[in-house]
């Protein structure tokens, strides 16, 4: 049931910018915030507490209803991805001032012990990856701030996860290159 709860909430938190844009132009705008709130709660308890990622989801909700409570339900709803962004660029700036980077710690998992190249590579890539986070969660809030909700959502639902893909495919391809140079 846990596992079943852990990825319905997942998929649901994917295509959230989706569902809030739906919800708003459905004048659901009081059921937005207890939505996110439920989804967010929904996965931190899914993933257990011993997993970091809970506390991310509870820091997530504890954002989000700060922001509702001195704003409005709405405001808090959409920096929602400003939010992720933030936590994600601080946790990944984070592990390069204290080592091991978070991408030096997903290539050990995959891979087994690195060299001392792939741990420089894997530093670049986690660097790249904040930089991502930085650019696309300032992007997310002047979706905010533009104030049109089908632009939010397309960027926020569509575009962004685009961007992600590519930087992915990019990072992978490059990968392969360097692999066989070493």
């Amino acid at each position: 049931m846990s596992a079943l709860l852990r990825y319905a909430t997942t998929i649901l938190l994917i295509g959230y910018p989706f569902l809030v844009w739906w919800l708003t132009q459905h004048g659901f705008m009081r059921e937005l915030f207890f939505t996110l709130a439920a989804l967010l709660l929904l996965q931190a308890i899914s993933l257990g507490f011993n997993n970091p990622r809970s506390y991310l989801a509870l820091a997530a909700l504890v954002m989000v209803v700060l922001v509702a409570w001195f704003t409005d339900p709405l405001t808090g709803v959409l920096y929602y991805p400003v939010w992720m962004n933030a936590s994600l660029l601080v946790l990944f700036c984070f592990s390069l001032l204290r080592p091991p980077a978070v991408i030096t710690r997903l290539a050990t998992l995959m891979e087994g012990p690195l060299s001392p190249a792939a741990v420089r590579y894997t530093e670049r890539v986690t660097l790249v990856w904040a930089l991502f986070f930085a650019l696309n969660g300032g992007i997310a809030w002047w979706t905010v701030q533009l104030g049109d909700m089908e632009l939010w959502a397309l960027y926020n639902g569509l575009i962004a996860y685009l961007l992600m893909g590519l930087l992915m495919a990019v990072e992978w391809s490059i990968r392969r290159v360097v692999k066989k140079r070493h």
